[in-house]
């Protein structure tokens, strides 16, 4: 057994549901063009000028310090951009600073890509001198203590010079790795950085 029903519609009623249905067709196609499949603008939600932050420790000391031209975060990826940025890592005998032309942090905020021009400088030292490291790209993993490329790169220190594909730099556990196409240049009385007492190339 079936049972049926008729809906009568009163003609103001029935206006004004078209008049609703037309604007908000006409809200959908003004959206539109602006929408990526994703559901959200490859637009900037908010920008920061003149970016200037400090990460500390549990004992409340400086660990490192991110600044830049500029910060952009996106909604859409939940991305950070930065233009000019330059880190600072400062809980360590010998400082190390980077700098580029563009980085891009990760949603949880604990990787730090440096794009374009990224120079790596770490002072010098208890006899050490001063070391400089030259590449397109550096991933670092500032609370794991970890810096990474796989692209070429120059390390210079003094008259000594390395140039490889890849490195890893693990400073928790004092291991650096060189890979690819390794070349050494070393001077007798320069001391290359070394992590701890080991250093590793393939």
């Amino acid at each position: 057994m079936s049972l049926g029903y008729h809906v009568h519609w009163p003609p103001l009623v029935l206006a004004l549901f078209l008049a609703l249905l037309a604007f908000w067709l006409n809200q959908v196609a003004v959206r539109i063009p602006f929408v990526d499949d994703a559901g959200f603008a490859h637009e900037p939600d908010y920008v920061v000028e003149a970016f200037n932050a400090m990460a500390f420790n549990e004992a409340g000391k400086p660990r490192h310090r991110l600044l830049a031209d500029r910060m952009t975060h996106y909604m859409d990826d939940d991305t950070t951009v930065l233009d000019k940025p330059v880190f600072f890592s400062l809980d360590q005998t010998l400082p190390v600073e980077v700098r580029s032309q563009r980085a891009q942090i990760s949603a949880d905020g604990k990787q730090v890509y440096f794009l374009n021009q990224v120079r790596l400088t770490r002072s010098g030292g208890a006899g050490q001198m001063s070391v400089s490291l030259d590449t397109e790209y550096l991933h670092i993993s500032p609370d794991e203590r970890i810096m990474r490329t796989n692209q070429f790169f120059t390390l210079r220190q003094g008259a000594s010079v390395i140039t490889a594909n890849q490195f890893k730099i693990d400073d928790s556990k004092g291991l650096m790795t060189l890979s690819g196409g390794v070349k050494a240049v070393i001077e007798q009385s320069s001391r290359l950085p070394q992590s701890g007492n080991q250093q590793n190339a393939r």
